[in-house]
């Protein structure tokens, strides 16, 4: 049964804020939701593998950013057929999903159409996308992009429906082209990183072996990572672990997040159980209600092994708790408004810095500056704001701010997740929706789809060019805005200064490994 929407649409602040951010302009929600939008395809396209997959992936995205979606499928896929009216009796929608063969006229009433194929078109608002192998591609003009789509990868797939998606949300949003032009035969190499080499990349194994995993982050990052893990030849444990449970604001960013009974329940426990029911390899999936410095300091990890940790996260002190577990390898995938980004720390490579050099905390001097930010009092903001909000935070803050804090509390809600509402209240001067962190699913795809590329090269492709962080700047207007970073470890951070130990650490890890085999 799908879930149902609630009296005031929080489902629809967060991908609204991002909308208003990229417009600045005060959108309607009724207007923008009854605004049809038809995803279709090529024959040819939709035979592939990859074309199943951007098509699944995209009725995902869609559903949670258009009122009206409009499925319309070429005759001759009867298999295909049939699963799509599966996926779409059971999705959750801001409005309606149809399932229907392809209407030429159907075309000229959409405000956007998002095609899985080649074809460039500019005689209706037309958006064609499709991968091969780790590449994606997508165009919104008479442009055409190349039609093969040969090489099976998730990753590619998951890519282009992201950037397909990206350029309905313009269309149907009213984002200004003159500031946001639409992507005109663009292509991107999950495996090059690199907007000018299409670069394919190598088939990807059988069987992908993992070493015990952790992911940290089970929102709108953690969603995407799962469902690429639903569909990728992957094989070990992971653990799950995410503090927070399922709220109506997460149904406009989380793209597995169907069910009414997900709402309330901890997050992370219910991506492990969907992960077990839908995976294709052989994974073995625990979840917890848990912050990750907990667990860490409570030691429940330890007997797990974790040598890989995979981020999906918007705090900078969970960054720094799950660095401590000190893995082989931990890959961190972000988002802002607007772009997405993976973060690479591996112990082969002490010349890049860690995530707590990374990403650092503010400094002492900082704290008073985030407190006239936020209304917040100083002493609240030194130290682990993922806790709950305390008496002493509440006495401590602006008037102004003490009732939504209160509230906070009642609703049990963590300090750290005040946070972006108190500031854009602080800063834009305008009341916010309970919950409100401005977001869209689409750019947490793409997170999900650059960090687990991050992950399969590190660990099935140890020549290849190494990369510490790479951005997708801003997704909306293009890969081309994609940038290579390269960030040195601190001669100070832990990282340098105690090496010795963390890979002493790390080889006792290993030869337990060996001895439970």
């Amino acid at each position: 049964m799908n879930a149902q929407k609630p009296t005031a649409p929080v489902e629809a602040s967060r991908p609204m804020g991002v909308a208003q951010e990229l417009s600045a302009t005060v959108l309607d929600t009724k207007t923008i939701f009854s605004r049809r939008v038809v995803l279709t395809g090529e024959l040819d396209t939709l035979s592939t593998a990859n074309g199943r997959w951007c098509l699944f992936d995209a009725m995902r995205l869609l559903s949670r950013v258009v009122g009206v979606l409009q499925v319309a499928l070429p005759r001759g896929l009867p298999d295909l057929d049939a699963e799509v009216r599966v996926l779409a009796d059971g999705l959750w929608s801001q409005g309606s999903v149809e399932v229907r063969h392809i209407d030429e006229t159907d075309f000229n009433m959409a405000v956007a159409i998002l095609n899985v194929g080649h074809q460039g078109r500019d005689d209706v608002p037309w958006t064609s996308v499709n991968s091969d192998g780790w590449l994606a591609r997508c165009t919104s003009t008479a442009t055409a992009i190349p039609a093969d789509c040969r090489q099976a990868n998730p990753l590619g797939a998951m890519l282009a429906a992201s950037a397909g998606v990206a350029e309905v949300f313009k269309r149907v949003y009213g984002v200004p082209t003159e500031a946001y032009p639409m992507m005109d035969g663009e292509q991107l190499s999950l495996f090059s990183l690199d907007p000018g080499h299409a670069d394919i990349g190598p088939p990807l194994p059988e069987v992908v072996r993992l070493p015990s995993t952790l992911i940290v982050g089970a929102g709108a990052i953690g969603n995407a990572l799962i469902l690429l893990w639903s569909q990728l030849p992957l094989e070990g444990t992971v653990h799950i672990l995410d503090k927070q449970v399922y709220g109506e604001e997460n149904l406009g960013t989380c793209c597995l997040l169907d069910q009414n009974q997900w709402l309330g329940g901890g997050k992370a426990e219910l991506l492990a159980g969907w992960l077990k029911a839908n995976a294709v390899g052989a994974i073995e999936a625990t979840g917890e209600q848990c912050m990750v410095g907990d667990a860490v300091d409570g030691g429940s990890l330890t007997a797990k092994r974790i040598n890989l940790v995979i981020n999906g996260l918007d705090d900078n002190q969970a960054r720094h708790d799950a660095q401590r577990l000190w893995p082989s390898l931990i890959v961190d995938g972000a988002i802002n408004s607007f772009g997405a980004a993976v973060v690479t720390h591996s112990l082969e490579r002490p010349d890049w810095a860690c995530l707590k050099c990374t990403f650092p905390l503010p400094e002492k001097d900082a704290l008073g500056d985030q407190a006239r930010a936020t209304g917040l009092g100083a002493a609240s903001l030194d130290g682990d704001t993922n806790r709950p909000i305390s008496e002493a935070d509440i006495a401590a803050a602006a008037p102004e701010v003490q009732e939504e804090l209160r509230a906070g509390r009642q609703a049990s809600a963590t300090l750290c997740s005040m946070l972006p509402r108190l500031l854009a209240r602080q800063r834009l001067g305008v009341e916010l929706e309970e919950g409100f962190r401005p977001s869209v699913p689409f750019v947490a795809s793409a997170a999900a789809a650059l960090t687990m590329a991050q992950v399969l090269r590190h660990l099935n492709w140890p020549d290849a060019r190494r990369i510490h962080e790479f951005q997708i700047a801003d997704l909306f207007r293009g890969f081309h805005t994609s940038l290579t970073l390269q960030r040195h470890a601190s001669m100070g951070c832990q990282c340098t200064t105690q090496r010795d130990a963390i890979l002493a650490l790390t080889k006792r890890r290993l030869a337990a490994d060996r001895t439970f085999d």
